[in-house]
């Protein structure tokens, strides 16, 4: 362990870009072989440091409905409160694109995380990992226990938990659902059902090649969404074309897990492709083509079909 080291990590990607991230702090150097470079560093000062997801009680994007003005944003939808958005909702409403102002908004909450780090944690060591803007207004910090405490106490604070590791579960299909004989027929068919959809899935993953999210399994070709703006990262794993019209986007999130040194680079990806299969499973069942045979060790099991197969 190096005393109070200056602690830099690098990624480089395959464009050869590097990105870095330094913070002071106490550190235990470990390598990991992941998109060419990535140093892994596990933090450790005067008490364990990890990760904490800290959430604010400040309207986040998707309820923000205000303007900017010369004093900063000002709220119209000041009916908010941060408890109802944890489900006390008693009416779903789709979201609204992203427009120029939730961007700007969305720029200006992560000033306000960074702000708010600066002035608590003042002269001390924290790296944060993430700043949230869309459903949560919060950010992911790496802090030892007694900054996460000193964290909490703030009033502009809902919350702040200590980020831990999930397993993954699977069930099967309900096939009560009946959908050949109720909702296919509705939406013309299995050929259009779920047809200016747009699906998102946090998982472990895609698998680009899987034939259920091909967009070539039909005669008629996948339309390209209007109101669409994510993206699809490109990686070593998921190269440039991986993406299509029925797969049209695709991001990872393993900052957090190759920061706190458990990202297993033998079974995951530091990239969107799926090293579990979870994800691919989750993602077929919703939104897979339809009609697509199951073939596991030669032995033919059926056709599969994805809940909404036309979705993208």
């Amino acid at each position: 362990i190096l005393p109070t080291t200056r602690y830099r990590a690098e990624a480089r990607s395959p464009n050869n870009e590097v990105a870095m991230l330094t913070a002071h702090v106490t550190c235990e150097m470990r390598e990991f072989d992941i998109e060419v470079v990535v140093v892994v560093v596990l933090c450790q000062q005067e008490e364990d440091a990890a990760i904490y997801i800290v959430t604010l009680k400040q309207t986040p994007t998707a309820h923000y409905n205000g303007e900017m003005g010369l004093e900063g944003f000002s709220s119209r939808n000041v009916g908010f409160r941060y408890e109802e958005a944890l489900g006390r909702y008693n009416k779903l409403n789709k979201p609204r694109n992203i427009s120029r102002s939730d961007r700007c908004y969305s720029s200006y909450l992560t000033r306000v995380h960074d702000s708010l780090l600066r002035r608590v944690l003042k002269g001390q060591n924290y790296l944060k990992i993430y700043s949230y803007h869309y459903l949560i207004n919060g950010f992911s910090v790496l802090v030892t226990p007694r900054q996460a405490k000193k964290l909490s106490r703030r009033r502009e604070v809902a919350n702040v938990v200590l980020d831990f590791s999930v397993r993954t579960a699977t069930t099967h299909t309900p096939q009560f659902l009946g959908l050949p004989q109720g909702a296919w027929p509705q939406e013309g068919g299995p050929e259009f059902a779920g047809e200016g959809i747009v699906i998102g899935f946090i998982d472990t993953g895609i698998d680009p090649m899987h034939p259920s999210f091909s967009d070539n399994m039909s005669e008629n070709s996948f339309p390209v969404p209007t109101h669409f703006s994510g993206i699809c990262e490109v990686t070593r794993d998921f190269p440039s074309g991986s993406c299509n019209r029925k797969l049209i986007g695709a991001r990872h999130f393993s900052a957090s897990a190759i920061t706190r040194g458990i990202f297993n680079a033998s079974q995951d990806y530091a990239s969107p492709f799926d090293g579990d299969g979870h994800g691919t499973h989750t993602a077929s069942t919703a939104a897979g083509n339809y009609g697509i045979p199951v073939l596991v060790a030669g032995h033919y099991f059926g056709n599969a079909s994805g809940m909404a197969p036309r979705s993208q």
